[in-house]
């Protein structure tokens, strides 16, 4: 229930396909992150108690040091209890891994507990700075969220949902 997400952009995808498909990791999210030597910096969780069948929450970030901002779940198949939703910034890459890219913005850990992939629909809100793009020669259709599932990096499809002065926000799966 754990995944190490990373940011990725689209420009060096091809050049990084393999080697982000041949990551070496046994475990995704808080474990990896605890077992590799990363730790998380910054972080922001939320427990519900009850989330009824057809309903939907969202996990709210709002920590600068953050890059996702929200994550929501929709469309709740049946009743669960204890729902807890959490994200973490890590301070590095966790050891044992392939790089999710030549480029990377932000190593992530979110970690769910009694809520799996089949329960819900997930959207993942987050952020990329437009000094970061500027300073790496990226345009804003460059950045793509990347999933660690299956010892692979995974592509999540990734689109701009709207911009600030210092920020391009984006939205994935």
């Amino acid at each position: 229930t754990n995944n190490t997400l990373g940011f990725r952009t689209s420009a060096a995808a091809a050049a990084e396909s393999s080697a982000a498909a041949s990551s070496s990791s046994s475990s995704g999210g808080g474990g990896a992150a605890a077992s590799t030597g990363a730790t998380v910096t910054e972080s922001k969780s939320q427990v519900w108690p009850s989330v009824p069948k057809d309903s939907s929450v969202t996990l709210n970030v709002n920590k600068e040091a953050v890059a996702v901002t929200a994550i929501e779940v929709s469309d709740v198949k049946s009743d669960l209890s204890n729902v807890e939703l959490s994200v973490g910034a890590l301070s590095e890459k966790p050891s044992g891994l392939s790089d999710a890219a030549p480029k990377v913005y932000q190593y992530l850990t979110i970690t769910k507990k009694n809520l799996d992939e089949g329960d819900a629909n997930f959207n993942i809100g987050f952020r990329v700075t437009k000094a970061w793009l500027a300073e790496n020669s990226l345009s804003s259709a460059d950045v793509s969220l990347y999933r660690l599932k299956d010892d692979k990096w995974n592509e999540l499809a990734t689109s701009v949902v709207s911009s600030d002065a210092t920020y391009v926000n984006y939205k994935a799966p």
